[in-house]
């Protein structure tokens, strides 16, 4: 075995820090390490100063109201989608129509269920299938404005203008159809009881 060539610093050795033959000694950090430190300290004050300091503040403000005035002006010169009127009775009509429902179920399960359960007994949304409702009067009108508008404080999105119109109805028409129906872990009732 090699005999250990190393010239021992009596002077620099930190007393209390030897471990397993190993002596700390104590040695300045080399001058291009702390040049790095200093420029990198000098650098954080610059940029601090330069993205917190008032004037861009003060730009940043300015452009933030600059573009939501921008964006009122947008919105109130959109022109509002005007929905065809159509009656409860022509919507009731869509519970005779086989097609209608079959293309509200299919819908419901890609869009609804993950809320609302496969079969409408509720998991994080209300169930679908008692005579309890959030919003309206339990009719397929009133089924087929929730799902256009949502209910945002519950936590529903608004469906209007991501699913064409004629889908949103035969969702509607769905729920319907499935209300009164029995499944086993149906959520507890949300809303106002609807006698009908």
């Amino acid at each position: 075995m090699s005999e250990d060539k190393t010239q021992l610093y009596d002077d620099k050795i930190i007393e209390g820090y030897e471990y397993d033959g190993i002596t700390e000694y104590d040695n300045p950090c080399p001058a291009w390490l702390m040049y790095i430190f200093y420029f990198t300290a000098l650098l954080a004050v610059f940029l601090t100063g330069y993205y917190f300091g008032s004037n861009s503040m003060n730009e940043t403000i300015e452009a933030y109201a600059i573009k939501l005035k921008e964006a009122q002006t947008q919105k109130e010169t959109q022109t509002p989608i005007q929905k065809p009127e159509v009656s409860e009775s022509e919507l009731s009509a869509l519970l005779q129509d086989p097609a209608a429902l079959a293309e509200g179920k299919e819908i419901f399960g890609e869009k609804c269920a993950l809320c609302h359960g496969n079969s409408g007994e509720g998991m994080i949304g209300p169930n679908l299938i008692d005579n309890y409702w959030l919003r309206g009067k339990g009719k397929i009108s009133d089924i087929a404005f929730t799902i256009r508008s949502g209910i945002p404080d519950k936590g529903m999105i608004a469906w209007e203008g991501k699913i064409p119109e004629k889908q949103i109805r035969h969702i509607a028409a769905y729920i319907k159809s499935i209300q009164g129906t029995k499944v086993d872990n149906t959520k507890e009732p949300d809303g106002e009881l609807v006698k009908e």
